[in-house]
């Protein structure tokens, strides 16, 4: 599959379909793999390209502290080596924050933002909360354990009532074929920890959808609002199911969400 070396690190990517180009970025830990919803979808009008970032996936990870604009310049040195001049940029959670800095740093490479389940900077119970997976981390708790946790701030009620689904998602986790390393998860998590564009983000001169789900927990609703309110260009679209990781949970009103702005935007 493929890679390319980007500053100093290799980086692993892949494209699907033809149109204008929509990318991918993901949030903390995760890898482009779990965008399988979004793709199938995404691919029949556009060309959709995803990446894994620096310390996650089947890209290098090097046992540093990384930043937000540390992995934005990684995105935008790939569609730079793609020839992609211009794109929309979807981003989850970290991988949001990660576009915000593209659409600041690299307007020319944006056509419009997609902005899922994400913050200007990150909330202070997330903060902690993340602490606590380090802590988690560094005694040694279990893979297992650690997966589970991480789903009760991600998933809704009505995920937890089905026992079937949850014990197959957990177990889907930790067959994972590229496992996260704890350099990677720590690099990240820095990044995380610094991240805040809130005296610049009405700055982003593109059309953006910030998108939320109505049931999350985790980045509250009102980090939403706060980009929607100062972003010039920007809509909020509040999900009526979902929570944290509502792309995953409920893709069609996800997807649906995404293809109407996507719609209207490869018009202008």
């Amino acid at each position: 599959m493929p890679r390319t070396k980007i500053g100093n690190i290799g980086m692993y990517y892949e494209i699907h379909g033809n149109g204008e180009p929509v990318v991918l970025i993901q949030g903390l830990s995760l890898d482009s793999s779990t965008w399988f919803n979004q793709v199938t979808v995404l691919s029949q009008k556009y060309q959709v390209i995803l990446f894994d970032n620096r310390g996650v996936g089947q890209t290098d990870a090097p046992d540093q502290a990384y930043s937000t604009e540390m992995m934005a310049d990684d995105a935008a040195a790939l569609l730079k080596f793609l020839n992609v001049d211009n794109a929309h940029i979807l981003g989850f959670s970290m991988g949001g924050m990660i576009a915000q800095i593209i659409a600041l740093k690299y307007p020319e490479l944006v056509k419009s933002l997609l902005l899922n389940a994400t913050a200007a900077r990150f909330p202070a119970r997330a903060k902690h909360l993340v602490q606590i997976w380090l802590r988690m981390l560094n005694e040694n708790v279990s893979l297992e354990t650690r997966i589970r946790e991480g789903f009760l701030w991600g998933y809704t009620n009505e995920f937890f009532e089905h026992d079937e689904a949850v014990t197959a998602s957990v177990n889907l986790a930790l067959n994972h074929p590229y496992p996260l390393s704890n350099q990677g998860f720590v690099g990240q998590v820095a990044a995380l920890m610094q991240h805040d564009t809130r005296s610049r983000i009405s700055q982003i001169s593109v059309p953006t959808l910030v998108l939320i789900g109505g049931d999350e927990i985790l980045i509250p609703i009102d980090f939403s609002k706060e980009l929607a309110a100062k972003i010039p260009k920007a809509e909020l679209v509040i999900l009526e199911r979902g929570g944290h990781n509502c792309w995953m949970e409920f893709p069609e009103l996800f997807n649906q969400a995404v293809m109407q702005f996507l719609e209207k935007v490869t018009l202008i």
